[in-house]
């Protein structure tokens, strides 16, 4: 987001996630420097826009939230319903999530109008695809606003109904399926990384495993 010219507040409730967030964006932005990409005046602007908060301080001028905790519905649930109380009326709070539904997430909050999800893919840095997904409740605003965030990152935005896997996640699984039964019957799963990383994909099913 930052690299694309939209600042950011990067917000954690404990300062090791702050330092552990701003490192990983250090790294990735010095490979672009060390690759010619950009220049180190440029990474220094990008980080530059990142402003990391442990509290929610600057969070009444944020047009919209990315929610990005723990795979959890209650913990989720408690940052949404948190992050709720401290944003503007009009502001959209998404959730990253790959397998919860979004109606679920929205049953708690006080304007689910307002509110969709917003599911980015590993490495997201590398992967273009954004699924933004509609509850019942999630208005054509919420969903056109995310859809122009991603849009503004250089991301692939596709627009799926909440339901169980939403939709890469309906076709990855029968895939990790496939890839069980391959280990199963005896497949090295480094080999298999390979062979898929070489028909390419950004990484094969159990890395893809273990970073999910």
């Amino acid at each position: 987001s930052a690299l694309k010219g939209t600042p950011i507040i990067m917000k954690d409730i404990a300062q090791e996630g702050i330092a552990l967030g701003l490192k990983e964006a250090k790294k990735l932005l010095s490979k672009r420097v060390d690759k010619g990409k950009m220049d180190a005046g440029k990474m220094a602007d990008v980080l530059n826009s990142i402003t990391p908060t442990l509290n929610y301080g600057d969070f009444k001028n944020v047009d919209l939230v990315v929610e990005a905790v723990v795979e959890n519905p209650k913990v989720k649930d408690a940052v949404l319903r948190e992050t709720e109380d401290n944003v503007r009326e009009d502001a959209i709070l998404t959730s990253n999530t790959s397998t919860i539904s979004i109606d679920l997430l929205a049953k708690n909050l006080k304007r689910p109008e307002n509110f969709c999800g917003m599911h980015f893919f590993n490495p997201v840095h590398m992967m273009p695809l954004v699924e933004v997904i509609r509850g019942e409740k999630t208005s054509d605003k919420a969903i056109a606003t995310t859809v122009a965030y991603a849009k503004a990152m250089g991301k692939t935005p596709i627009v799926v109904n909440d339901c169980p896997g939403f939709l890469v996640n309906r076709v990855l699984f029968p895939y990790f399926g496939g890839f069980v039964n391959l280990v199963r019957d005896g497949a090295d799963f480094q080999h298999v990384d390979k062979v898929m990383e070489k028909f390419g994909w950004p990484m094969g099913p159990a890395y893809l495993l273990d970073v999910v």
